[in-house]
């Protein structure tokens, strides 16, 4: 009876934190994501419906009024070689398929609500597991 209970709330801590927890945050990006405007036409020419709100007034434009960065220029070294601008940190542009992670210190990308509703669930799942445990001991 004992390891029924105990499988019990671990059955229903688990459900409830899976419950709470929410669903997992697609990679939604908007216009500052994008390096220039052509990216972005890129990214919203490559799935139909614009998912990620790229084009504001729906005229098949995406990101026309962001104003980006102008471009880098490459300028020619001695001896046909050429120097690129220097990128400190992080990769300059993202390879194809990528999705852009951060880099973790950013804590207004969610809720940490579910994360805490969950371990409250599972905490007294606990509780109440010991609780019956007892009770079933002082009963016998």
């Amino acid at each position: 009876m004992r390891i029924r209970s105990t499988v019990a709330a671990a059955v229903l801590a688990a459900g409830f934190s899976v419950v709470l927890g929410g669903t997992a945050s697609a990679a939604d990006r908007d216009c500052p994501d994008f390096t220039s405007q052509a990216e972005a036409q890129a990214a919203f020419d490559a799935v139909p419906g614009d998912p990620e709100r790229l084009d504001d007034d729906n005229d098949g434009i995406a990101c026309e009024s962001y104003a980006y960065a102008p471009a880098a220029s490459v300028t020619p070294g001695p001896a046909g070689t050429s120097t690129a601008p220097a990128t400190v940190g992080q990769v300059s542009t993202r390879p194809a398929g990528a999705v852009a992670a951060g880099d973790g210190s950013s804590s207004d990308e969610g809720s940490s609500l579910p994360f805490v509703l969950g371990g409250v669930v599972f905490v007294a799942a606990g509780g109440a597991a010991v609780a019956a445990r007892r009770t079933a001991r002082t009963r016998a």
